[in-house]
């Protein structure tokens, strides 16, 4: 995992779902009434008008072609695993990279007697609790903030110093992360979730494809967003090839994969709106211990 996940990232991130949520019940996709309470600065304002919402949503679209609607739909995918998997009553779920993630606060209900573990960089973990305690007035029970400087500190030992149970079972959900870390900071994440967690754990991340990555892709949208994210403090740099993330994982120690792309996204979600673009380079995986 990265030593740091931008809290620009993650208010960007929060942008998507506030505006998706500003949208008539019959009309959106996913709904996250924090991500809203979650912006700052000069993205508080863009959600609240429809015109400016829009406006704000065409212009994500026009320099990241498909990008908005893989976040909605990523949301809500993972919203729907996350309630699935919920029914098998685990003991702990750790989102790894959790920025301003509200699933903790929006399953709340569910998640009664399980443990949660928001993992991220300290200065995004300490923006992270002042937002909540904004917004709930106190911290969520069963909740708890593992806050990992990756150049000093280990991901294991801190979970660990956290109270996390090696012997339960548990969901990871890791969600926008794995295409910026290295090949070998993923596979040390993925024999940690193995190591360190019951039989029938599950975990759930997305990728892009590694043509993405090298830049060989010639999906709409693919090698323009290469060109921009390698400007930034936050490059894209580690990819699966298309097709092989079942044996990726299997020589992981997983099995039961099921690897999701825009396809599927765009018929479960988007029917009926095929002019929607989902950006088809990143993908969704989970897989079970």
């Amino acid at each position: 995992m990265q030593t740091s996940r931008s809290s620009v990232t993650a208010e960007q991130m929060a942008l998507s779902r506030a505006i998706e949520t500003r949208k008539r019940p019959e009309e959106r996709i996913c709904c996250d009434p924090f991500a809203e309470r979650f912006l700052s600065g000069k993205y508080r304002w863009l959600p609240l008008g429809r015109p400016l919402r829009d406006a704000v949503e065409r212009r994500i679209e026009a320099q990241f072609a498909g990008h908005h609607y893989y976040v909605v739909a990523r949301t809500r995918y993972i919203d729907d695993f996350l309630r699935s998997a919920l029914a098998a009553a685990p003991e702990q779920l750790v989102i790894l990279g959790a920025g301003f993630d509200s699933r903790a606060h929006r399953f709340a209900d569910d998640l009664r007697g399980c443990t949660v573990f928001e993992v991220d960089h300290p200065a995004t973990s300490v923006m992270k609790r002042a937002k909540i305690q904004g917004v709930l007035g106190a911290s969520q029970p069963g909740v708890v903030y593992v806050a990992v400087d990756f150049n000093v500190e280990t991901l294991a030992d801190k979970l660990d110093a956290g109270g996390f149970q090696r012997d339960q079972k548990t969901v990871f959900l890791w969600e926008g992360v794995t295409p910026y870390l290295s090949e070998e900071a993923v596979a040390q994440v993925l024999y940690l979730i193995r190591a360190s967690s019951a039989r029938g754990s599950v975990v759930l991340f997305d990728y892009v494809v590694q043509s993405a990555i090298d830049g060989t892709c010639t999906m709409r949208g693919a090698q323009n967003e290469l060109a921009r994210m390698q400007r930034t403090s936050e490059p894209l740099t580690f990819g699966i090839v298309e097709g092989a993330v079942g044996n990726y994982l299997a020589a992981h120690g997983f099995g039961d994969v099921v690897d999701v792309g825009a396809d599927d996204l765009q018929a479960r979600y988007f029917a009926g709106h095929m002019d929607r673009y989902v950006k088809p380079w990143w993908r969704i995986v989970h897989a079970t211990v």
